[in-house]
């Protein structure tokens, strides 16, 4: 069912409520697999729900008594004894032990293995006491803090924390604030060192930073809340316009929820302020999970004065809530008037300055989290006596269901209601649909929740009936729009808002629902909508079928069944897989069966008394089911007639079903291709999901119709035979026989058997192939239907095979003889079913009831009282399981003897064949036999417990191994037929095991001997490819295998999501009670196929399969080395035993040189670039294989080693290569250890292992530097033999790049290696080898811990204390001169834009002539070997290879300079100072004069590098070389050309990026230096000075505020210069200046916190410093205008370039951060944008004022600022003379009213409507139309109670205009004006209902009708009003027309083309 299942979980997706984060997976030595089921005991009932429907509330249970609860409902749901909670607590002791001793000792290999053993004992359900939870949750947080800690042992640890302490949002925690506090400190110190690295140590590899924000994310509720203040005052100083994003992303995942009221205000200012999609995500998010926690304020989990009370709006007040509703409006997407979607443009500034965490998020489900959780009766109720929801003169009274949130949601709906409808379709309908799927959801839990009496919620504050009901009134509508989307997504989407609303309020969804899709079954020529409506009838099946539900739902059942049956067409797959999912949903929970029969239950009025009832039936149905049928209504007794009558329909409609089924059989494709299958995927879909079906409808018949269906299905079956139909038909027989397995093997068997020898005699399957791409013989087509009905019938009943045992033995005898490939396998397969089903464990049904019910004559007669039923707790739930019988083991032995071990004797012999004789005939011999033996050990992968002996080499080093930390098989109790080993049957099974163990061996010696030179090699192929599908039954057919497991707990999952209302519901269907206890059952089982032990035959078997990956045939190569490397993972240490052995071979073939055999290098060479195995492998040895492969030529090979090089290189980290930094000793950790001890103390035995484990750390340490050193020698030696080829040189350089570790000392030889490389001739070595060319000069710390929290220790740095901003701010301006003593540098002002924080990292000045450096003497050897290298000769030859145009040089226009290159001169430079700045300054002059600009782009890079790195240089030097390059500099700026002006742009940036201003002093005085002359004759000239300066400004930021307001007064001054390109850069360079200025800079957090509650504008977003020279133009914009040159100079007038340059810095700024300051400026100029969106000869200008003018509707503006919005549109509209300008600003007076929708006040909108109503009577035709247009709209979104008042007015001015005639010109036209005006009100408001006929509709479309044929633009407007209307109504127009009478329809068919078409 899986398929159907993926269908059906990806249409119905529930409400998780999930915080867990990503899972992450790792592989280490010995590890035990991560068994954790992962449900959460989200089906555990923890506060049931009484039978009787009613809340019962629970005794109080301790933790304990909870636990041990819920654990009795997993052990007792398996049909075995499992283990008792003594064992396991011991077994617990015995785990937590090692963990603590392997992290006590610093194994952490053996960590992880003792860790994935911890979770495997999780995964079976016991008791976990919490005080031990608590301690090793800080056990674990303490784990990942360890600053060398490997990156892959820090996810598995962080994923091991997030299992003990994450819960689910909502959910009872799994520990309390107050049982674990967790400092943050520590994290965040990890954290900041991953998010801002070095330059040096950045890596796009790393990713160690998101998971360590998601630990944050999971600790946060366990941080102290009294540290909020704390973490503020930590965080916020870092918040910088660059940071922002990120630093927002840090508060939100550390903030604890509660105390939220401290920071909530600073959040929303924040939010304000920054224009920031992922800012607004994260704001979202917080909301979301805070609205969930607060919403029972004082009563719920938080103390009282953590908790948030509620407010005006649940907990937000009114201002917050309209913030929050303007986002959640805008992200929709809609789009409005002419815009085509995206309503913001926050996503564009958020490339500007990206966030350093990739954090998914799902807004819609928070915003939908933020509305529901804010639901409540908060306000009076809007309503009014004739039931209209606003009073005669139109003002709304209170709130929609008296809720404030409700009215802001049924406002949103509203007026987005539209854009949810097919035709309307596009991006942003996938936002639409999520949103409503989201609200429906949390809605449902919410409702539920709140239902149950533990719910902490106050009364007041919970949902009441009324808002549930009016929620769902206001998201019918769309959501019933939205199941016909035309994307299967948001179809999808759809369905699941319809699950949820039609379990809340059926009453409401289900007729209308039900209307649509029995409209959408019966249309026979619109697949689509029919498609659409059985996905959501599939959708509400629950509604359908459970009488609780809803009461009316039952009869549609079989109806609705008879309608979709024509869906299953082999012609239309899609539809195909619907209907299948909806006969599944269904009927998964209904009994098939006819309630019409003799006997039946009578109805309530003639019902016996109840104690008659129960006297005869005396049956197992529940007493409260009997009881219902004797309080019923009327209308339910009613209702109960119609149901059973309709049940009369089952037995057609079965019948129906399976002919159906059986017409599209027969019209399957032929059988073919590689895997015989018929048809491609699509038909392998609809037979999955048809299989699906027949599952469902066969389990669930009653007796009469199974008999019926099976007897309809014998007399096919046994009159057709169809080979595409082969498989089909054993389907069906499979469905038939998991349901009724003896009624099926009684009727098909003797046939079956009969057709079977009749077929054999006459000679089918004597063809011999051995081939599945063989060709099916037609003769045999009828043995091959046969067998299939034969096997299927034999797959399950295990018991009831019993009686056919001679039957089954005899036929096993007759198929043996079968040589056809497709017949043996058949036989194989059907031995395989055979011994599974006697010999597993399973349950046997999965009925919707339990089995007495089933089978209580009562319930025969009245099933669909029980249709749907759900089940509380596991205990009622009685499965019935199929368990092997002595009788079925003993039948089970005589196959396995009688005719197992007879083939694998004929097998043996075969072996013995020589090779010389091995003909076809032998090879089809083989390939039947061990195809028969493979298959029946599959079978029996339950049959006998593995016991050993395991003798098998553990590869253990006893001088590093601790044998006392060995992981422990942990042997589950599971369900194995023969677990004795002392046992007889046991020991006959084994034997025989071992022996097909041994066969396999022998045969691979076998089939490895040496060919005859004229044997056909290839004819050996298939027999090694059976020998390696037998090695793949060996090692995993065992238990249960990991893929069926993972596939059983998915399937189960989709099974509850399906039936899934809320997160924490308790009540379910007994098919998901079973599905739960089976997968509980694989669990057990798969504890026992993972980390198994090894015997001696077991070894010998992987090195036969490692033998076979180095095959030279493709197809064996490939099978083998894919089972070898799974193999590896399911036994413990295999890894260790194949790989040295697979480096031998590979290095045995790499001896030979060019002779090796190339398959058996590819061979070895693919095992070992698995990712899995390449983590156990040693460096040394690895790495060696790999750069040793040089010899070999072909591509094959080469491409993979470059696929390991890139791979390997990117798991090599610095922390997994450490030599002795995992010697040290965390005292943190240790503390933890010692607390968790106090639970499980040391014994004598943990002592002594303890104390080994310590004493072999050491040795540990000496091995890996031993290991590291050779590496390093041979990577060396590997890249300076002159021999390597230079593609294997760059990779021995990438491995030596990588495996350099801080706490190694230096090498000389390594940075020789490197030196010498940067001037490879090759230019990728080049780039490689540079990146390392580094030396420390500072010795290694005290504290080792140090060199990575900490690896800086310059002698210049110091901590400067902020204890004065202003006088901190006064000392950067002072200017520095040498020598003196007490001033200081602070390179990277990172803080101060919001606070400042207590430090600040700053920098001395360094000594006048002597170094501040002293080297270390083990620096200095590298040191020295690099400065020995870098001779004249080397900077020849480096400087020739930098003035290449290279692979970056960029286009013939621009040249970028290189990074890399730059970081590279600066690191010589910074190690070397300024003792080769004469040899390089030689080399760099004639760089800088030459017009080659690559060669000018190889001087300014080393002119950068050499910059950069004199950072801390003497004074001397650093004056001497500035002196070199000012005398330079005027020059080179002189000569810079439009090609080159990127080049000196880019160096400015990179010189002055991350500097003190000061250490810049000359360049930044040259810059400053610069007149700019705006009307010089060269633009040129001016621009580059501009860019120069802007460049200058952008990379100096807040330090060049000083001089910023003087530049942006000099660019005002200038605005109106003549150059276009001159204005462009002073807009950019405004909006750069103006962005620096603004950084509110409170002294202290607390300040900016204070500020963000009591002031309007903490963060100066509406800060005006130049408005007074904004007025200034817009006085003079009068004059200027009337100025205006002519065309075509129209473009040089002041006007156009004022205008045009305000306009660009506008737009440009709109698309940054800071894009709200620019509301204060945009006020006093939109008069004056309107009249330059009419000028038509200035189609710039014309341009950007269009653009600045719809730009504003998708910047959030501050509140104040919404209200002068509008009210400039209007008054533009309203006092403007010109009729452009009404034109133009119409639409954007619409997107504006729509973006700003919910924050507009009453005052607005009416004078919205009014001037909308005076335009609709403009003199200009174009201004009519357009106001109409946007009144539509208007109306469409929110003044609907208007809409009567309207049509009153516009009818009545059309009926008193009367058209006088043409002659009287002047009152024709405004008579016609007047007409016009009111034929387009009417218009207006059949636009704002497209999709539907409301009541007053038809009276306007025949007030139209009269006016149809008057002159134009009246007949216009009317016939562009009704094709609209025949456009949107067609697919309703059935039940529209309805709404019409004869009148009116004649008058539709008049205006729409004078016929009827509508009729």
């Amino acid at each position: 069912m899986d398929t159907i299942a993926d269908l059906i979980s990806q249409h119905l997706q529930g409400n998780s409520n999930s915080t867990g984060g990503q899972n992450w997976s790792i592989m280490a030595d010995d590890e035990m697999d991560d068994f954790e089921f992962d449900l959460d005991d989200d089906v555990d009932i923890s506060d049931a729900t009484a039978l009787n429907g009613k809340n019962e509330k629970k005794k109080d249970e301790t933790d304990e008594e909870k636990q041990l609860r819920i654990m009795e409902g997993w052990t007792s749901s398996v049909p075995y004894v499992c283990e008792s909670l003594e064992e396991m607590q011991k077994q617990l002791e015995v785990i937590v032990s090692k963990l603590l001793i392997a992290a006590e000792s610093r194994h952490w290999e053996h960590l992880a293995a003792w860790d994935g053993a911890l979770a495997s004992w999780l995964g079976l359900k016991y008791p976990f006491p919490r005080p031990l939870r608590a301690k090793l949750a800080r056990f674990y947080y303490e784990l990942i803090l360890i600053p060398s800690m490997e990156p892959k042992y820090i996810q598995l640890f962080a994923s091991s924390l997030d299992r003990t302490i994450a819960t689910k949002l909502g959910h009872k925690r799994k520990l309390e604030p107050e049982e674990l506090v967790l400092p943050w400190q520590p994290l965040w110190l990890v954290l900041q060192k991953e998010v801002w690295p070095s330059k040096r140590e950045t890596s796009s590899s790393r990713n160690l930073h998101n998971i360590l924000l998601h630990v944050a994310e999971t600790c946060r509720e366990y941080f102290a809340a009294s540290e909020i203040s704390n973490m503020l005052d930590t965080f916020i100083p870092l918040f910088t316009q660059e940071t922002a994003a990120t630093v927002f992303t840090i508060i939100t995942s550390f903030l604890p929820r509660s105390h939220a009221r401290t920071y909530l205000p600073f959040i929303f200012k924040t939010w304000e302020a920054f224009h920031s999609y992922k800012i607004e995500d994260c704001v979202l998010q917080m909301l979301g999970q805070l609205s969930i926690s607060h919403v029972a304020g004082k009563a719920g989990d938080f103390t009282p004065d953590g908790c948030v009370e509620w407010k005006d709006i649940g907990i937000y007040t009114e201002a917050e809530w309209a913030v929050i509703m303007r986002s959640c409006l805008s992200s929709m997407s809609v789009p409005v008037g002419n815009s085509k979607g995206g309503s913001t443009t926050s996503q564009y500034a958020d490339r500007t300055r990206p966030s350093a965490f990739k954090k998914a998020s799902n807004r819609f489900s928070h915003l939908a989290q933020i509305i529901v959780y804010s639901l409540s009766v908060d306000g009076p109720e809007r309503v009014t006596a004739d039931g209209q929801k606003t009073t005669a003169d139109g003002q709304e009274k209170g709130y929609l269901g008296g809720s404030k949130a409700l009215d802001s949601l049924d406002r949103l709906i509203t007026s987005v209601e539209s854009y949810f409808h097919p035709s309307n379709h596009g991006a942003w309908t996938l936002a639409l649909t999520a949103f409503i799927q989201w609200l429906a959801a949390e809605l449902s839990a919410r409702w539920n929740e709140e239902q149950q009496v533990s719910c902490k919620t106050p009364v007041a504050q919970r949902l009441t009936p009324e808002i549930k009901h009016a929620v769902i009134e206001t998201l019918r509508t769309p959501t019933l729009l939205a199941m016909f989307s035309k994307d299967a997504l948001s179809t999808g989407y759809a369905q699941a808002a319809l699950r949820y609303m039609s379990i809340l309020e059926p009453d409401l969804i289900m007729p209308q629902l039900l209307e649509r899709a029995y409209g959408g079954l019966e249309s026979i020529n619109e697949t689509h909508r029919t498609t659409a409506a059985i996905g959501a009838l599939a959708a509400v099946s629950t509604s359908l079928t459970k009488r609780s539900t809803w009461f009316k739902g039952q009869r549609h059942v079989v109806p609705l069944l008879e309608l979709c049956l024509p869906g299953i067409d082999i012609n239309d797959s899609i539809k195909t897989v619907s209907t299948c999912m909806f006969i599944v949903s269904a009927l998964q929970f209904v009994k098939i069966g006819d309630l019409n029969v003799a006997g039946s239950v009578p109805l309530a009025h003639d019902a016996p008394a109840e104690d008659v009832v129960m006297q005869v039936e005396g049956a197992e149905t529940p007493t409260y089911e009997r009881r219902g049928a004797a309080k019923m209504t009327e209308e339910e007794i009613e209702e109960e007639d119609a149901v059973r009558q309709s049940t009369a329909g089952f037995a057609d409609w079965v019948v129906s079903f399976f002919r159906r089924v059986f017409a599209l059989y027969e019209n399957l494709p032929e059988e073919g291709g590689k895997s015989g299958k018929t048809g491609g995927k699509t038909e392998d879909n609809v037979i999955k999901s048809l299989n699906t079906a027949l599952d469902v409808v066969c389990a669930n018949l009653s007796d009469p119709l199974f008999e019926l269906t099976l007897n309809l299905v014998f007399d096919y079956a046994t009159t057709n035979v169809r080979a595409n139909g082969v498989r089909s038909i054993g389907n069906v027989i499979t469905s038939l026989a998991r349901a009724r397995p003896k009624a099926t093997i009684n009727k098909f068997l003797p046939f079956t058997i009969k057709q079977i020898e009749i077929e054999m005699a006459a000679g089918a399957s004597s063809v011999r192939t051995t081939s599945n791409t063989s060709t099916t013989v037609p003769s045999d087509t009828t043995l091959h239907w046969n067998m299939a009905i034969l096997r299927s019938a034999l797959a399950f009943g295990g018991q009831d095979l019993l009686a056919h045992r001679k039957d089954i033995l005899q036929v096993m005898n007759v198929l043996r003889e079968a040589k056809h490939e497709r017949a043996y396998s058949g036989y194989g397969r059907m031995v395989n079913r055979i011994l599974a089903a006697l010999t597993g464990t399973y349950p046997v049904e999965n009925r919707l009831v339990n089995p007495k019910q089933w089978n209580d004559p009562y319930f025969e007669r009245s099933h669909h009282r029980s249709w749907g039923k759900q089940f509380c707790e596991s205990k009622d739930v009685e499965v019935e399981w199929h368990q092997p019988s002595p009788e079925e083991i003993a039948f089970a032995g005589d196959i396995l003897a009688g005719v197992v071990s007879p083939t694998m004797d004929v097998l043996e012999a075969l072996t013995k064949v020589a090779p010389q004789q091995r003909d076809s005939v032998w090879k089809n011999d083989f390939c039947r036999m061990m195809y028969l033996v493979r298959s029946a050990w599959t079978g029996c992968a339950t049959l006998f417990l593995h016991t050993g002996p395991f003798d098998g080499d553990e590869c253990i080093d006893a001088n590093e191994y601790v044998l006392g930390l060995k992981p422990e098989h942990m042997q589950a109790n599971a369900a194995f037929a023969l677990s004795d080993p002392r046992d007889p049957r046991h020991k006959a099974v084994k034997s025989l095991h071992d022996s097909f163990g041994r066969l396999l061996h022998t045969t691979f010696l076998s089939l490895s001997q040496e060919r005859p030179i004229n044997g056909d090699a290839a004819d050996s192929v298939d027999a090694i490819i059976q020998l390696l599908r037998a090695s793949d039954v060996w090692f995993f057919d065992y238990g249960v295998q990991r893929a069926t497991f993972v596939a059983h707990k998915k399937h189960f999952v989709m099974t509850r999501e399906l039936v899934k209302t809320h997160s924490k519901q308790r009540q379910f269907p007994r098919m998901v009670w079973i599905k739960r206890a089976t997968l509980y059952h694989y669990g057990r089982l798969y504890q026992h196929t993972y980390n198994r032990e090894r015997t001696t035959l077991d070894d010998q078997l992987l090195l036969d399969l490692m033998e076979l990956s180095m095959s030279p045939y493709t197809r064996v190569r490939k099978h083998a080395q894919s089972t070898l490397i799974n193999a590896t993972a399911s036994y413990r240490r295999a890894t260790r035993l194949i790989m040295p052995k697979l480096i031998q071979a590979l290095e045995a073939e790499l001896t030979k040189g060019k002779d090796a055999d190339p398959d058996r290098q590819k061979g070895a060479l693919y095992v070992l670039s698995d990712k899995g195995i390449a983590t156990f492998l040693c460096p040394e040895e690895y790495i060696s294989a790999i750069l040793r492969c040089q010899s070999q030529e072909k591509p094959s090979i080469q491409n993979l080693v470059a696929k390991m090089v890139q791979d390997t290189v990117a798991m090599l980290s610095e922390e997994s290569l450490a030599t002795t930094s995992f010697l040290i000793t965390h005292s943190a950790l240790q503390e933890s250890i010692v607390s968790t001890r106090s639970i499980y103390p040391l014994t004598k035995i943990t002592t002594n292992i303890l104390q080994e484990a310590t004493a072999k750390l050491d040795r540990v340490a000496e091995r890996r530097k031993r290991q590291f050193d050779g590496t390093m020698t041979a990577l060396q030696t590997l890249a300076t033999d002159e021999k390597t080829h230079w593609r294997y040189q760059q990779y021995a350089i990438r491995y030596a790049q990588s495996c350099l570790c801080r706490d190694v000392e230096p090498s000389a030889s390594l940075s020789s290696l490197f030196i010498n490389n940067v001037v490879s001739d090759h230019p990728s070595v080049r780039t490689y080898a540079q990146r390392q060319v580094y030396a420390d000069p500072d010795p290694p710390p005290a504290d080792r811990r140090e060199l990575w929290l900490n690896p800086s220790r310059n002698p210049l740095r110091k901590e400067i204390a902020l204890r004065d901003p202003e006088a901190f701010l006064a000392d950067l301006e002072k200017p520095w001169t040498p020598g003196q003593p007490d001033i200081f540098f602070v390179d990277k002002e990172d803080q101060g834009f919001l606070t400042w924080g207590k430090t600040i990292r700053g920098y001395k000045a360094p000594p006048r002539s002597k170094s501040a450096f002293t080297w270390d003497a083990r620096s200095k050897r590298s040191l020295a070997a690099i400065g020995d290298a870098i001779t004249p000769g080397w900077l020849t030859k480096f400087i020739t290879h930098l003035s290449q145009e290279g692979a970056k040089a960029g286009t013939t226009t621009s040249v970028d300079l290189r990074l890399e290159n730059i970081l590279f001169i600066k690191s010589i430079f910074k190690m070397f100072e300024d003792s080769l700045l004469q040899s390089m300054l030689e080399c760099l002059s004639p760089l800088l004069l030459d017009e080659d600009k690559y060669k000018l782009r190889a001087g300014c890079e080393i002119l950068a590098g050499i910059l950069r790195g004199s950072k801390h240089w003497p004074v001397d030097s650093q004056t001497n070389i500035w002196a070199w390059v000012m005398e330079r500099l005027p020059g080179l700026f002189d000569q810079m050309k439009p090609d080159t002006v990127q080049i000196f742009e880019t160096f400015i940036s990179v010189q002055l990026g991350d500097r003190d201003p000061r250490r810049n002093q000359p360049l930044i005085n040259f810059i400053k230096a610069q007149t700019v002359d705006f009307n010089a004759s060269s633009a040129f000239a001016v621009s580059k000075r501009l860019t120069t300066i802007g460049t200058m400004a952008d990379s100096l930021g807040v330090r060049f505020d000083a001089d910023s307001h003087k530049l942006v007064e000099l660019y005002f001054d200038n605005i109106q210069t003549q150059y276009a390109e001159i204005r462009s850069h002073i807009a950019v360079n405004i909006g750069v200046l103006m962005g620096i200025q603004w950084h509110p800079r409170f002294r202290t957090p607390s300040d900016l916190l204070v500020a963000c509650a009591s002031e309007r504008d903490p963060l100066q977003v509406r800060k005006t410093d130049y408005l007074p020279r904004i007025q200034k133009y817009i006085d003079n914009f009068g004059r200027w205008r009337e100025e205006r040159l002519p065309p075509p100079r129209v473009s040089q007038s002041t006007y156009d370039r004022v205008g045009l340059t305000l306009l660009q810095w506008l737009w440009g700024t709109a698309h940054l951060p800071q894009a709200p300051t620019i509301f204060p400026y945009v006020m006093p100029l939109l008069p004056e944008i309107f009249k330059m969106a009419e000028l038509n000869d200035s189609s710039e200008l014309q341009l950007y004022s269009g653009a600045v003018l719809n730009v504003l509707s998708s910047i959030t503006a501050p509140p104040e600022f919404v209200e002068p919005v509008m009210d400039a549109l209007i008054d533009a509209v309203k006092t403007s003379p010109s009729w452009r300008i009404r034109l133009s600003v119409l639409p954007v007076l619409q997107v504006f009213y729509f973006r700003n929708l919910l924050n507009l006040p009453d005052v607005s909108v009416k004078r919205v409507l009014d001037v909308l109503l005076e335009c609709i009577r403009d003199e200009n035709v174009e201004v009519r139309e357009t106001a109409a247009k946007t009144l539509s709209g208007v109306i469409r979104c929110s003044q609907r109670q208007r809409i009567l008042p309207l049509k009153d007015r516009f009818t009545l001015l059309a009926r008193k205009t009367k058209l006088p005639k043409r002659q009287d010109k002047e009152g024709f036209t405004d008579k016609i004006r007047t007409l016009h005006s009111a034929v387009l009100g009417l218009c207006a408001l059949i636009d704002a209902y497209p999709y539907s006929v409301e009541p007053w509709m038809p009276e306007i479309i025949e007030t139209l009708g009269r006016y149809s044929s008057d002159p134009i633009p009246v007949s216009t407007s009317i016939r562009k009003c009704a094709a609209s209307f025949k456009q949107t109504h067609q697919d309703t127009w059935a039940m529209d027309q309805l709404a019409f009478n004869e009148d009116q329809m004649q008058a539709l068919s008049t205006i729409v083309s004078g016929t009827s078409y509508y009729a």
